[in-house]
């Protein structure tokens, strides 16, 4: 395990300390060795000195990159180099430049990879997914919705202490809402169809702020005619996190946030609840892919091309144009280029 901070923690710690986690840790790294050392007594493992130690281990099958966004590349190499199976937080990279390369050093390795949407993994999102796919809403004509949190900053604008996962990195650059929420929102979004073209706005509203973005509203529009309208904040007043996401087509429409999921459709023209069946972890999910078994798991792949809708938000918002984006060239684009962007007319 890559990573002993508040991600490990809130999301690894529970289920890997569980009786029946398909995973034992065996080692774990992190700057912070007091950390470090505080998630290898909980895991029983052994505390790394360096990452290549933690990862160059004749014990170590796989690997979980959980750290910072900035740090992810150089973790996940060093992994796909020695052909571990990695499990990388999202953003896969800061870029797409960095996402792409990751992609390819993992087909290269012929391991299992998977980036950790966390959403997917959820009872009410994945609820909502089967019944997109089934065909439910009939043809999709729009979605609107929010990911959004409060209680990052003070009433003065600048970082607030009110929130235990308020880590310094999450208000630089490398933190930005767009690579933090925006990505959830994108991936829960790509079940509507391949994106076609990304309009942004972003904006701070932080006193003396680095140049991040901490607030973004965002259309996508979709090769075969759905459009989105998003937002995402971290100056959601009144919420530790708030999640809406609404799908209208011609048959149905369906709803659903923390509370649950409901549906409306033209059969039954009233709006209804829908039970939300327990879903895999995604550890056992991650297990699952490096199993061989019948897994339906974000890879590197969906990762590479929501970095490349995140940058084609960022550079949209910062241009004022409409970005358009081509789905084909994830599969021939050198991730030294840029030209994956280029301003719609």
């Amino acid at each position: 395990m890559i990573g002993a901070g508040n991600v490990a923690n809130a999301l690894y710690l529970p289920q890997l300390r569980r009786p029946a986690s398909p995973f034992r840790v065996v080692t774990v790294y992190d700057l912070d060795r007091a950390a470090a050392r505080r998630a290898a007594d909980a895991l029983d493992a052994r505390v790394a000195e360096s990452l290549l130690s933690a990862v160059d281990d004749d014990e170590v099958r796989a690997v979980f990159v959980c750290i910072p966004n900035w740090a992810h590349h150089e973790a996940a190499v060093t992994a796909l180099e020695l052909r571990r199976h990695v499990l990388c937080e999202k953003p896969l990279g800061r870029t797409a430049d960095e996402a792409l390369s990751l992609l390819r050093a993992a087909e290269r390795a012929g391991v299992a990879h998977m980036v950790n949407f966390t959403y997917r993994f959820r009872p009410e999102t994945a609820a909502a997914r089967r019944l997109i796919r089934a065909g439910i809403l009939g043809k999709v004509y729009h979605a609107h919705g929010t990911l959004s949190q409060g209680r990052w900053f003070s009433p003065d604008g600048r970082p607030s202490d009110e929130r235990g996962d308020a880590t310094a990195w999450r208000f630089g650059p490398d933190g930005s809402v767009v690579l933090d929420l925006a990505s959830h929102l994108v991936d829960m979004c790509a079940l509507l169809g391949d994106i076609d073209w990304v309009q942004a706005w972003a904006t701070t509203f932080q006193v003396d702020a680095p140049p991040a973005e901490d607030a973004s509203g965002f259309s996508l529009g979709f090769a075969n005619g759905p459009v989105a309208h998003l937002l995402t904040s971290r100056w959601a007043t009144g919420h530790k996190e708030h999640l809406s996401l609404e799908i209208a087509g011609s048959h149905g429409a369906i709803a659903f946030d923390r509370a649950g999921v409901r549906l409306w459709t033209r059969h039954d023209p009233v709006w209804r609840a829908v039970p939300t069946p327990a879903v895999r972890t995604f550890l056992e999910s991650f297990h699952a892919a490096i199993s061989g078994h019948d897994a339906d798991v974000p890879s590197f792949r969906d990762g590479a091309w929501n970095n490349l809708v995140l940058d084609a938000i960022v550079r949209s918002a910062r241009s004022g144009v409409v970005v358009a984006l081509s789905p084909s060239r994830l599969n021939s684009l050198d991730p030294r280029a840029n030209q994956y962007l280029t301003p719609r007319a």
